[in-house]
């Protein structure tokens, strides 16, 4: 069992989860307490809720454990649990997708473009190497969602950077530079398309989704942050 002391549940983040237990998702306990994903990543990784890693690393609850975590506090306790709202899947895109993962480093290289010291900026732009890096990760992990259809893992992401974020006083300047991101990637990704090196029909229109649900992860991580800490949120 894991000790509960001032607040935290010691030991949150090694303790593996007990077989035959009843475990839910990082989506399905948010949606028991009441709380974005982000929050509840968020508080398993401080350790203020009982949360467990599997084999492979990934975060789960405890069903009796987090009944017992809101009785606690005096929330409501949930007689049943609903599995956590699916989001809509669309035609997967393989052929953007490879050209996306192909054209990572063009994204990158399109983005420290659109800077330019005659333009004033809202925001101070990031070190050279840190902007790189966020591009062709942001590049290579909206193909995994335009290679599989579905928008889980890219959603889940950006509503943690936007945590993050939001925590640190960023959200604001996380918002713009995920802009500055779309219109690379758009670009690139218009490119391709002109150069026949993509031909699938709904190729444009899936980046538009896959984009929208960053910035939406993004924006709910950001109001989460807000939510646990507004004073230091409300900075951003």
């Amino acid at each position: 069992m894991i000790r509960h002391q001032k607040g935290r549940w010691s030991g949150a983040r090694e303790r593996r989860l007990e077989p035959g237990r009843r475990s839910l998702t990082a989506s399905e306990a948010a949606a028991v307490i009441g709380v974005s994903v982000a929050t509840i990543r968020g508080w398993a990784d401080q350790g203020r809720v009982p949360a467990h890693r599997t084999v492979g690393g990934h975060r789960r609850f405890e069903l009796e454990e987090l009944k017992g975590w809101l009785a606690e506090r005096g929330a409501p306790v949930p007689t049943r649990v609903r599995p956590a709202r699916a989001h809509p899947d669309i035609p997967r895109c393989p052929e953007l997708a490879r050209a996306l993962d192909a054209r990572a480093e063009a994204v990158a290289d399109r983005l420290l473009a659109g800077y330019a010291d005659e333009v004033p900026t809202t925001y101070p732009m990031p070190p050279p190497r840190e902007l790189r890096r966020s591009a062709t990760r942001f590049a290579r992990v909206v193909a995994g969602a335009l290679e599989t259809g579905d928008p889980s893992s890219l959603t889940s992401r950006a509503e943690l950077i936007g945590y993050r974020g939001g925590l640190q006083g960023h959200g604001e300047a996380i918002l713009v530079e995920q802009t500055r991101l779309a219109v690379a990637l758009a670009r690139e990704a218009e490119e391709a398309v002109r150069e026949g090196e993509v031909q699938e029909e709904f190729a444009l229109a899936a980046l538009q989704w896959a984009i929208e649900h960053v910035q939406a992860g993004a924006a709910r991580g950001i109001r989460a942050a807000m939510a646990d800490d507004p004073e230091r949120a409300g900075s951003a």
